[in-house]
This record gives structure tokens, sequence and C-alpha cells, in this order.
């Protein structure tokens, strides 16, 4: 898996810039990883046209490493042969991941989200 690319714009906002390959390389949503990602790192962002991921926050790129490897263990490798050849499906609202190599399943928990103040300026 190749590092994230992140750059600074301004002084209050985060780009990852290959955001979309990333998610490829893995085979998962976009929204998805962008849902852990954001509560992971405890903030709010959105995707732009060029479908980056732009986080408002100051974060280093050692930062997003560490997060995309918990969502890579929790959820893409499979548990019992380590593949990343699965499938992540929603069944009766509960994610399963499903091992194409092995044929193993196992259920994976929601992301949840903590509480992120929304600061507005007056």
């Amino acid at each position: 898996m190749k590092p994230p690319q992140v750059l600074r714009e301004g002084t209050k906002k985060t780009i990852f810039v290959n955001f979309m390959d990333l998610c490829k390389t893995m085979h998962r949503q976009a929204e998805h990883v962008m849902a852990f990602l954001l509560a992971e790192l405890g903030t709010t962002g959105s995707r732009d046209g060029q479908q980056r991921l732009i986080c408002k926050g100051r974060f280093l790129p050692k930062v997003f490493e560490g997060v995309l490897r918990r969502y890579m263990t929790e959820y893409v490798m499979c548990v019992g042969c380590k593949s990343s050849d699965d499938i992540l499906s929603k069944e009766n609202r509960m994610f399963f991941l499903r091992c194409q190599q092995c044929g193993s399943a196992r259920s994976v928990a929601p992301i949840k989200a903590g509480f992120v103040a929304r600061i507005e300026k007056a």
C-alpha cells in the first residue's frame, strides 16, 4: 500500500491527496473509509471535486498512516489467513467481512463517531 500524500491548506485544513487511490487499492467504498478516518481523527471533513479528502485541523502524514493501518486490520484483513481479498457487506444493520481465499466470515464493528464540537465564528 502506498503511503498517504498529505498537504496543508492554510493553517486549519489538511488535504489527503491520494485518498481515492487508497480506497480503490483496499476495494472499499470511499464513504466508509472517510467515516472511519474522520471518526478516528475526531474531526469533520469532506471530499472536493478532485476526490481528495479535506479534513479540518492539522495532521501529519504518520497520523493518517496509523489510522489507515487500524482500518486495514479491522475492516480489510482476514483474521484467519491475513488476506486482503475479501468483501465487506452489510446485512441486517451489521457489517460482515467475507474472505474470498479461505471462505471465513466475521462481523465487524460499526463506525462510531464521537462528539465533534462545531465552532462557528460570530
